[in-house]
Parts: C-alpha cells; sequence; structure tokens
C-alpha cells in the first residue's frame, strides 16, 4: 500500500465520517439555526478530503487526458467556504455573539470575499490570459479623446484585476488563517461563560479539535502560500491525514461522549456500531485482497481455498468479533455518558442512601444539570412550616449577568398562591410558558423569572404535592427531546420517593431531639424535687410528683423554718418540656434563696414574684402556694398565688377549701399579696394538689374532678399522710385507666399530729 493510497483511504473515510455527522446533525434537529450551520460546515469539510481523494485517484490513474484538471482545482476552492462557515459557527455556538445581534448581516459579509475568490478563480485562473481580454476590451492605443477616461479607468481595472490574479491564492491564504483564529477567539470568548461541565467540554473538544486539525493544514497548504518554504508532498500528505483524523475524531468525540448538539443517544449509538462495523468489514476485506495477491504471487496459482478459508472465518468468527467489539466501545465510549437507563439506576441508588433535605437538592439537581446540560436545574421543597416551596437559587435571572451580580437568593411559592395550586393539578411536566399566563400575582411571576425556568415537574406523592422540579433551557436553546421527558418523568417519581423518605426520617430524628429534651427536663425535674420529707414531732408529711409524658412544671417543696415551723410549697409553671423545666428551677432557686428569711408567706411570696418578673417575659409564669405551719402557734398561715386551694380536712372529716388567691406569679411585679391564718388541731390534714389531679381525665374525656377528691379525702381521714396521698393517687389511677395524661400530677399531704 502505498503513501497516495493510503492518504487517498483517509481521506475518504474522513470526508464520509464528517458528511454523515453533518447528516446526523441535520436530521436531529433542522429548524434549529445552530443545527444547519453546523451540517453546513461539516459538508464543506467533508467536501474537501473528498475532492483532494478524487485528485490523487486521477493523479494515480495517470492524470487522463479528457479530465479538465484546471476546472476541478476551480471546483476544489468550493471547500474553502469552510472558513467563512467556521466563524459563522463559532458566532452561534455555544452561545451566541452579541455581534450578531448588532450586525445581522455579517454572516453575508463573512462569505463575500471567498464568493469574489471562486468567482475570480473561474473568471480569470491564469494572469496570462489578461492580454486576451485586454484585446477582447479593445484596449489599444488610439481612442478618442472623448473616451479616453473610460480607456483609463478600464485599464485601471485590469491592473487591479491583474494584481489580485497573481496574488489571491496568497492573500486568501492568510485570509482563511485570519478566519480559524477569529473563530477561535470567538468560541474561547463563549467559553469562559459557560458554567455546566457538559458543555464546557463539548466546547472544549470541538475548539481545540478545529484549532489543531486547522494548524496542521495551515502548515501544509496555507503558509506555503505566504512564506517562501515548500512542504514535501509526502509530509503533506500526513499533515493532511493528521488533520483529517483530529478534526473528524474531535467532533465525533464530542458529540459521542458529551452529546453535542444534543443527537439523541441511540442515534449516536448506531453511530458508532455502524462505524465500527465498517471498519471491521473494510479491513476484513484488505486482508482478504492481501493474503489473496500473497498466495497468488507464492503459488503461481489462483487456488479457491483462500476463498473458502476467509468465507469459514467470517461465518464462525464475524458475528462473535463484532459483538466483542461492540461491547468493548460500549463500554469505552458510554460508560461515563448520560444512558438515562443507566444513569436512573445509579441515581435511584444514590438518592435511597440520602436522608438530608439539603443534600437531597444538590444531588438531584447536580445529576440533572450533568445529564441534560441544562443552564439551571431547582429543586423547591416544603419549608419547616409546610406553608410555602422554598430554594436558593445563585442567579438574578437575567441573561446577561456575571459572576460579580450573582448573589444566592431565596425563591419562595405559597401554597395559598396560584402557583402552588395550579402546579399541582398537573399529572406531567408542564412548560412554564404554558404556565405563566394563567398567573397574575406579580411576586410569583417575578419568582419564576428567577427561576428561569423552561419546564416544571410537579412531584406529587399520595395526591399531596411535596416538590417542584424547575428545569431551565439548554444553552443550545434545544427543546427537550422524548428521551430527556421519559427520564424526567421516571426522575420525579424517584425524587418523590427520595423526598418522602428524608421527610419521615426528619421526622423521627427531630422526634428522637424532643425525647431528649423531655428526658433532660425530666431529669432536671426529679433532681430538683425533695428526695425525702424533713422530720418532725408536729406534722406526718408526704408527697408524690408524675411527670407526665410532656413533662410540665409542677413544683413541691419544704422549708425548715424556727420553732419546728415548717414551710410546704407548691406550684405549676406555665409551659412544658426545656423551657418549663427551666422555670421551674428558676423558681425553686429564688424560693429556697428567700424562704428561710421570713415566717410570712406573703413576705416569700411577693419576692419571688418580684424576681420572676424581673427575670423572665411575661409569658412565663407560675401558680404558687405558700404555707408556714407553725407547731407554736398551732396555726397556719399561707399566701397563694392563683394556684388551686388547698382542702383542710378536720378531725371530724369536715372539708374546708381555702379559697384565697391572687395575682399568680411573674406578671406583675407591683402585685400584692395577702396572707391568710387558719387554726389547726390534731388529727387535721391538709391537702395540697395541682391541676393534674382534678383535671385528670378518663377515657371518655371525663375530668376527676374536685368532688371525686373531696369523697377520696373524706374517705381518708384516718388515714396516715402517705396513706392519704395513696389513696388520692390510687383514685386518680383507677379513673383515668391507660388513659395518658397531659399533665403533671403532684400532691402533698400534711397531717398534723
Amino acid at each position: 500500500m502505498t503513501l497516495s493510497f493510503f492518504a487517498q483511504l483517509i481521506y475518504l473515510m474522513c470526508g464520509a465520517v464528517l458528511f454523515l455527522l453533518g447528516f446526523l446533525i441535520f436530521r436531529e434537529d433542522s429548524t434549529r439555526r445552530l443545527n444547519r450551520i453546523t451540517a453546513i460546515m461539516l459538508f464543506l469539510a467533508g467536501l474537501g478530503p473528498i475532492l483532494g481523494a478524487f485528485g490523487l485517484l486521477l493523479q494515480q490513474a495517470g492524470s487522463p487526458a479528457e479530465v479538465d484538471f484546471t476546472f476541478l482545482q476551480r471546483l476544489y476552492i468550493l471547500w474553502e467556504f469552510f472558513f467563512p462557515q467556521l466563524v459563522l459557527f463559532s458566532l452561534v455556538f455555544p452561545l451566541a455573539h452579541p455581534v450578531l445581534t448588532s450586525h445581522p448581516r455579517l454572516p453575508v459579509w463573512l462569505f463575500v470575499p471567498h464568493a469574489f475568490h471562486l468567482l475570480l478563480s473561474f473568471a480569470l485562473p491564469d494572469p496570462s490570459r489578461l492580454p486576451a481580454l485586454r484585446q477582447l476590451l479593445g484596449l489599444t492605443p488610439g481612442w478618442p479623446a472623448l473616451l479616453q477616461p473610460l480607456e483609463m479607468l478600464l485599464e485601471g481595472m485590469l491592473s487591479l484585476l491583474a494584481c489580485a490574479a497573481a496574488h489571491h491564492e496568497t492573500h486568501f491564504a492568510a485570509l482563511n488563517i485570519l478566519y480559524v483564529l477569529a473563530a477561535v477567539a470567538f468560541m474561547q470568548h463563549s467559553y469562559q461563560r459557560l458554567k455546566n461541565p457538559r458543555v464546557r467540554a463539548q466546547t472544549r473538544w470541538v475548539m481545540w479539535g478545529i484549532l489543531a486539525s486547522l494548524a496542521l493544514y495551515a502548515i501544509a497548504f496555507l503558509l506555503p502560500k505566504i512564506f517562501p518554504f515548500r512542504v514535501a508532498p509526502e509530509l503533506a500528505y500526513v499533515l493532511a491525514i493528521a488533520c483529517l483524523l483530529i478534526g473528524a475524531g474531535a467532533l465525533a468525540w464530542a458529540i459521542i461522549r458529551y452529546q453535542f448538539l444534543d443527537v439523541r443517544f441511540l442515534i449516536r449509538r448506531s453511530f458508532v456500531y455502524s462505524a465500527t462495523s465498517g471498519l471491521l468489514v473494510g479491513a476484513y476485506l484488505l486482508i482478504y485482497n492481501k493474503a489473496r495477491s500473497a498466495v497468488n504471487s507464492v503459488l503461481g496459482l489462483n487456488l479457491p481455498l483462500v476463498e473458502v478459508i476467509f468465507l469459514l472465518i467470517a461465518i464462525i468468527a464475524f458475528q462473535p468479533l463484532l459483538s466483542l467489539i461492540e461491547s468493548l466501545v460500549e463500554r469505552w465510549l458510554f460508560s461515563a455518558t448520560p444512558d438515562y437507563q443507566h444513569f436512573l439506576q445509579r441515581l435511584s441508588r444514590d438518592l435511597l442512601s440520602v436522608m438530608n433535605p439539603g443534600q437531597l437538592q444538590e444531588k438531584i439537581t447536580h445529576a440533572l444539570r450533568q445529564a441534560l446540560g441544562a443552564e439551571s436545574v431547582h429543586l423547591l421543597l416544603e419549608d419547616e412550616q409546610q406553608q410555602a416551596f422554598t430554594t436558593i437559587i445563585a442567579t438574578n435571572g437575567r441573561s446577561e449577568e456575571t459572576h460579580s451580580e450573582v448573589s444566592p437568593t431565596e425563591v419562595r411559592f405559597h401554597r395559598e398562591g396560584q402557583f402552588v395550586p395550579l402546579l399541582a393539578r398537573m399529572e406531567s411536566p408542564v412548560y412554564a410558558d404554558d404556565l405563566q399566563p394563567q398567573i397574575s400575582d406579580a411576586h410569583e411571576k417575578e419568582a419564576l423569572t428567577r427561576l428561569r425556568s423552561r419546564l416544571l415537574l410537579p412531584l406529587v406523592r399520595h395526591g399531596e404535592l411535596v416538590g417542584i422540579l424547575s428545569v431551565g433551557a439548554k444553552p443550545s436553546r434545544q427543546p427537550f427531546s422524548y428521551e430527556d421527558m421519559t427520564l424526567l418523568t421516571l426522575l420525579s417519581n424517584q425524587a418523590t420517593i427520595a423526598i418522602e423518605n428524608a421527610r419521615l426520617y426528619q421526622e423521627k430524628l427531630q422526634k428522637q431531639r424532643l425525647d431528649e429534651e423531655l428526658n433532660v427536663a425530666r431529669e432536671i425535674q426529679r433532681l430538683l424535687l425533695p428526695r425525702q420529707m424533713p422530720a418532725s414531732p408536729h406534722f406526718d408529711l408526704a408527697a408524690i410528683n408524675l411527670p407526665s409524658l410532656e413533662v410540665g412544671g409542677d413544683l413541691y417543696d419544704f422549708v425548715t423554718l424556727p420553732g419546728d415551723a415548717i414551710g410546704v410549697a407548691i406550684g405549676d409553671v406555665a409551659g412544658k418540656g426545656v423551657p418549663g423545666a427551666i422555670l421551674m428551677a428558676n423558681l425553686l432557686a429564688v424560693f429556697r434563696a428567700t424562704a428561710g428569711r421570713s415566717l410570712h408567706p406573703r413576705e416569700v411570696v411577693a419576692n419571688l414574684n418580684a424576681q420572676i418578673t424581673r427575670t423572665t417575659t411575661p409569658e412565663k409564669y407560675a401558680t404558687f402556694c405558700y404555707a408556714v405551719l407553725l407547731p407554736a402557734e398551732n396555726r397556719l398561715a399561707y399566701t397563694n398565688a392563683g394556684h388551686n386551694y388547698p382542702v383542710l380536712m378536720r378531725r371530724d372529716g369536715l372539708l374546708v377549701e381555702l379559697c384565697h388567691s391572687d395575682l399568680i406569679v411573674g406578671v406583675c411585679e407591683e402585685a400584692g399579696y395577702h396572707e391568710h391564718r387558719m387554726t389547726l388541731a390534731a388529727g387535721d390534714a391538709l391537702v395540697f394538689y395541682t391541676d393534674g389531679v382534678t383535671e385528670a381525665v378518663n377515657q371518655g374525656l371525663q375530668e376527676f374532678g374536685k368532688e371525686r377528691l373531696f369523697e377520696v379525702i373524706k374517705a381518708g381521714r384516718q388515714d396516715s399522710a402517705e396513706g392519704l396521698r395513696n389513696r388520692i393517687y390510687e383514685a386518680v389511677l383507677q379513673f383515668t385507666g391507660d388513659m395518658p395524661q397531659s399533665d403533671d400530677l403532684t400532691l402533698v399531704v400534711v397531717r398534723v399530729k
């Protein structure tokens, strides 16, 4: 095989590949300007090597006399329209350049020099024809004086024509190099504005592929026309072959690997399989011819044995070999490309392991941005109050914005607005342009603009909207294909399940955190309450506190005072959980700090109220009852700040409710408190309780109530303090059964000895 034959083969193959790529891009969407421009560019690029191969073939055939080589050389100039077409391509890919908007006739002017070049090549291929033209125009001495100006004008035009004919090859070689540099500069300018990694990869391969291949072409054919040096024909063949392989290979790689111009996956795969099958068949035929020639030259006979062997090879090995090659190509070329089936499988596995809504948003949007090449993808999820769908975007919604203008902002759509109910009724993806006219709310219109949505997908679970997927336009402005819509529909189902799983997981975590807080609150409450009853020769004391599931703020305490006096305190702070436990701790701390300094409950409660009011907010308050048992005077002094009335049971069973009460503590610092006194006698019993006793409910939601409490107290007239406490507690338990209670139950019982 000679170098010339090898060059012909490569020229034809690369030309055919470029034609086929141009056809695929044109067929993908012939209505788009970018597809048409790219297809024409590839057709022109493919025309060069095919004409070159044809010229080499004619040279190899001995330059038949009947072939007009001059005409073929002029025809070869057609392929040079590739250079202005390349500049036009760089003005629309990957982004439309603003110069096209400001100069709409620029594409036409790009082609004018090459049209003149072609016209000049056909009209005046050789400067030696100028004398004939001069004679044709009659430019001979002796023109009348009146026509002298016309003669001078024609002479000048012929001089310019002569100059152009002599140097146009050089000029257009330089012009083509300038076109290449301009195209690369335009693409580099657009490349700097790109954010999507896949589109950046597409542009990078296309840009550097074109630059590298045309640089080789310039060395082989353009620069020798400008500068005084020659390139040997063999070296020119090698450079041209490398130029074609690099240029066609880079474009094919950008299409196959990076979805250049969003050519569909099935078409890309069919193209690769067809190309590999063609290469296999070509190699098979080449080997067959070589083997047949070798056998003939060695044996000098034309034996049919070679045909039989190669036929058997074709029958036995061709299909397995083709399958193996396809498998290798599949693994090499498409393992990292967004094959939607593999993409969904991989993403589904990843989504199942993500339970954080923020990470879920990032993973879904990042994966879709990679798969679709969309300018923006946003996943809007419900806020904590479940009143709106929100997301954070890093754009202001303007296509011309720069990085310095971009700042993260929130986009919010309320459930009660127009957008969310409208989208919730959709059962499939909907274009934002179709939805926007139905929205009159200015804020929602502005939010949609900032999202730069092209397509909106409602994520619905059991008839309820759980999320909104917003997909922006592709940089190429290519509409979403059938494959894209199928991917988005399937992915929306996966995303809906993942969002629901993440929400349930977050609710579980929240419940765990609340349970831990409640355990802390219970522990605080348990440690603050007295661990044992004070010993007294005059009083028998018993108490109990049962925190509810939500942990309330019930408290009780005892203070040993001078003269065997004992202070008994009981209270109920507002609020539950940790806040209630903290207020309870604060209340007890202040009480214990002040109770030992006075035998007058009024002073203790007033001081307690002042301290709590100053150190807490108005919504934090407590009921509080403080009684001082004075054995020396056989009396009881008490001050009640809004708490349940204590019950005094006389020895004969008479019940007296101590119905004096003042303002709760923690609301008004100047509140006045009064002290009340009652006589006590041996055998009397005092019962202090919180509303967890009287407001305990049974399965029928009936409250235990005061009447039942009084009956139980009467029934325990002979009981000790502990016995009476247990009787009341057991009565409440028997009444409520298994019904969970929402409030603490606290009892303090004092029996006068």
